[in-house]
């Protein structure tokens, strides 16, 4: 780790029992690499702390990122957000007060990479929070059409019709239906989708990253689907953070290669 000093720059991660989180392993092992005089810390913070201490936070730290439950609150507090953010309505990363989404970047992206366009398939996301909104724009965009599946079906309808609005095809579901599948769990559980859905997928994507191999990352692998993990999106999104914050980032199989030889990950 760099040394501490006067120009020190503090960027964290704010969210609520997020004991868990590997992102300060991430950003300070990167920014080690970088040679970035920086430190990232974790603000686990309730609702009460989160509205004391949210705007001195935006004050104090040069860049941060949100996660469970906060991706949506912390808009209010901000200056600005750019295009896609304002259309998701959920926020990851923050660079000096301004708001992004680096988890809708992560799965566009990896998408792309390890399958290609989803012109005439059909999303079933399961889920409705941030990760599912970031999710559905990124999918829709590659000409997925959108199911929505989620136990608070006013959130749902509430995604599907921001989804409508903003010209995608998009659904409120109970269950998978139809073929050219694309699974994808957005929520902490993985045991969420059933069996049968994920059997018939032609990609799987889990946001869960502990462990790397769930359930659904499994039936996948088992079944010679193709699929992304949760920890391919964590590294992706962060190092996204990175280049918004610094215009640079670490390689992600760099990442994920401390992350296992640390036993951080398994």
């Amino acid at each position: 780790m760099l040394e501490i000093n006067y120009d020190t720059k503090i960027f964290g991660v704010i969210g609520k029992d997020i004991k868990y989180t590997l992102s300060p392993y991430i950003h300070n092992f990167s920014f080690n690499l970088l040679g970035i005089n920086a430190v990232y810390l974790v603000f686990d913070l309730s609702e009460e702390k989160f509205n004391k201490a949210i705007n001195s936070l935006l004050e104090i730290a040069e860049g941060l990122n949100v996660t469970i439950p906060y991706k949506e609150k912390v808009i209010a507090h901000l200056n600005g957000m750019d295009e896609i953010s304002k259309k998701i309505g959920a926020v990851n990363t923050i660079f000096r007060k301004n708001g992004y989404n680096t988890d809708y970047i992560a799965v566009k992206s990896l998408v792309n990479e390890k399958f290609g366009n989803l012109s005439g398939f059909n999303c079933y996301i399961y889920g409705a929070g941030g990760a599912a909104k970031a999710s559905s724009y990124a999918l829709a965009e590659l000409g997925c059409f959108i199911n929505i599946i989620n136990r608070t079906k006013s959130r749902a309808i509430e995604l599907v019709e921001n989804l409508n609005k903003n010209g995608f095809n998009a659904l409120v579901k109970e269950d998978c239906e139809d073929n050219g599948l694309v699974i994808v769990n957005a929520t902490p559980y993985s045991q969420i989708v059933p069996e049968r859905c994920a059997k018939k997928a032609n990609l799987v994507i889990d946001f869960v990253y502990k462990p790397v191999e769930t359930d659904l990352i499994k039936i996948a692998r088992n079944n010679n689907i193709s699929f992304i993990n949760g920890l391919e999106i964590l590294v992706r999104q962060a190092m996204e953070a990175e280049k918004i914050w610094f215009n640079k980032s670490v390689p992600d199989e760099k990442i994920i290669e401390y992350l296992y030889a640390r036993k951080l990950v398994w």
